[in-house]
């Protein structure tokens, strides 16, 4: 009988323990969930003050929207030459197509004779009318 009460006092000191364990996990958690927000927040403003006043929130240098390339390196020259002329500069190395050298609406396609064409000359042949094989031939008569 002593065994089973100090088993359940010994239970009960565990599950008490547990419960003040998973209180102080909870709050650490929250805690940490209000940093984040807090950090966010800070991101937001900082952010919004380099869009506002054109500078960086820590440095105080200007800020330029689109990057610092000023576009005039030897890279940036070949790579235009290479778009213009079709070359090899694309990242699934095909050839990227020049601009401006679009086909014109219905230009393209067979030149001459097409297969439909063909198709049709073929059942047009076959539906024309024959000529009559017990037709008497000339200077013969029956």
């Amino acid at each position: 009988m002593q065994n089973a009460r100090a088993e359940m006092e010994t239970s009960r000191a565990s599950a008490g323990q547990a419960k003040i364990q998973a209180r102080k996990d909870e709050k650490a958690l929250n805690a940490r969930i209000r940093s984040i927000a807090n950090e966010e927040s800070e991101l937001d403003e900082r952010t919004r003050y380099a869009k506002e006043t054109g500078k960086d929130f820590k440095t105080g240098n200007p800020s330029e929207k689109g990057g610092t390339r000023s576009g005039d390196s030897a890279f940036d020259k070949v790579s235009r030459e290479m778009r213009k002329t079709g070359g090899m500069m694309s990242s699934r190395k095909n050839a990227i197509p020049p601009q401006g050298k679009k086909k014109e609406k219905g230009a393209k396609g067979y030149k001459g004779v097409t297969p439909v064409d063909r198709i049709r000359n073929r059942l047009a042949q076959k539906r024309a009318p024959k000529p009559n094989p017990y037709r008497p031939r000339a200077g013969e008569s029956d």
